[in-house]
């Protein structure tokens, strides 16, 4: 799985704020989503909504060691762009 489709922010497309929020968080052993973090953000505005698309997303697929369900780490890029 992955996020919901994230929101652009009014404001920021209205102020011309793009870019790249890179975050962090654990898919748990039932896929749900904990601990999200921006790791680089670009604007208050874009990385309050790249956390929210993350944790309003549908359950992920958790790793597997040794055919068993494990958390995991992730490093996840979202971009936020628009087409002038």
């Amino acid at each position: 799985m992955g996020p919901k489709k994230a929101v652009y922010p009014q404001l920021a497309q209205d102020n011309g704020i793009q870019g790249k929020v890179t975050l962090t968080f654990v898919v748990e052993r039932d896929g749900s989503v904990t601990n999200v973090k921006v790791l680089k953000g670009v604007d208050k505005l874009l990385d309050d909504e790249a956390v929210k698309a993350i944790e309003a997303s549908p359950k992920w697929s958790p790793g597997l060691q040794r055919g068993r369900p494990v958390r995991v780490r992730f490093n996840f890029p979202l971009v936020f762009s628009f087409n002038k």
